[in-house]
């Protein structure tokens, strides 16, 4: 199959990793220009060539050098795939509230939150093939230290993975916790240690942050996420990914959830007999404390 024809089929992400492995080969330029169409894909249909070329600090013709490197025809192909991409993408919160109280009633609503649910759990079960679980696990499992990158809305999956994950090993921690600092947090992981990083689109600035730790450290990094083309997935050993679609006016993070759930399975699969040893001593003190309670009475 042709380049051209590759490029009709090809999906943003894709296109994005085609440019994430040709940087290192590209002209400075042209290398310049691609990883500007990266960091702002939605400039492309946005604006016009000549100002997204200006933006991008190159002339309109490296643009058009760009296109021919990743094997489109023309510049109007390129953007069509921008285009195409613009109108999947998740509206403002405004404008999903608006859409969610256009709907008629409350019964409506509801039934569509729950189908919508429904449908991101089956795709996160399509799009992750039991060994991506398997193999993040491993990360997870053999790690010095795991600490969990979970900010805004993902701060709800991030703190039960980080309960789950205390219950099955050690050093465990939440990135930028109370009475901590983030910029100290990520200064003080070492090669050893895993990150763990929940987000998805908007994406808060911490990713950045994220990002320059992991390149600097050397430390593995695990992505739960929306996408494949962010600033993090790039350096991820192992990238899950979760839809957010849903009626209501905020993004949907049961997928999430569901992915937080999978892999600590899979992790305590990883662990074995150790780490199920840990829970029951774990559940017996929680009994034994009083912070357990049953109407029924437990043998133990």
């Amino acid at each position: 199959m042709s380049d051209a024809k590759k490029t009709e089929i090809m999906t943003l992400a894709e296109l994005h990793t085609r440019i994430v492995d040709s940087l290192p080969d590209m002209p400075r330029q042209v290398a310049l220009a691609a990883r500007y169409v990266v960091d702002h894909p939605d400039d492309v249909p946005l604006i016009s060539m000549r100002d997204l070329a200006a933006c991008a600090g190159v002339s309109p013709a490296t643009l058009l050098r760009l296109t021919q490197t990743l094997g489109f025809e023309s510049w109007g192909d390129f953007r069509a795939l921008h285009v195409d991409h613009l109108r999947q993408t998740p509206v403002a919160y405004t404008e999903r509230a608006t859409r969610a109280l256009s709907r008629s009633g409350v019964d409506a609503l509801v039934a569509e939150s729950f189908a919508a649910s429904r449908a991101n759990l089956d795709h996160a079960e399509w799009a992750n093939p039991p060994e991506a679980f398997a193999r993040a696990a491993a990360h997870l499992a053999r790690a010095e230290r795991v600490f969990i990158s979970a900010f805004m809305s993902c701060r709800g999956p991030g703190m039960t993975f980080a309960y789950l994950c205390r219950m099955l090993r050690n050093n465990v921690a939440l990135l930028g916790a109370e009475a901590t600092s983030l910029s100290v947090d990520l200064a003080l992981l070492r090669p050893g240690d895993t990150v763990l990083s929940i987000n998805f689109d908007p994406y808060g600035h911490e990713i950045h942050q994220i990002a320059r730790a992991i390149e600097t450290t050397g430390a593995t990094l695990i992505c739960l996420s929306d996408s494949r083309a962010t600033p993090l997935t790039r350096l991820a050993a192992e990238t899950l990914l979760f839809p957010v679609d849903g009626p209501s006016f905020f993004p949907s993070i049961a997928a999430a959830q569901s992915l937080v759930e999978a892999l600590i399975a899979a992790v305590l699969t990883e662990l074995g007999a150790e780490a199920t040893t840990r829970i029951g001593h774990i559940e017996q003190a929680l009994y034994d404390s009083g912070t357990y309670t049953t109407l029924h009475k437990r043998t133990t």
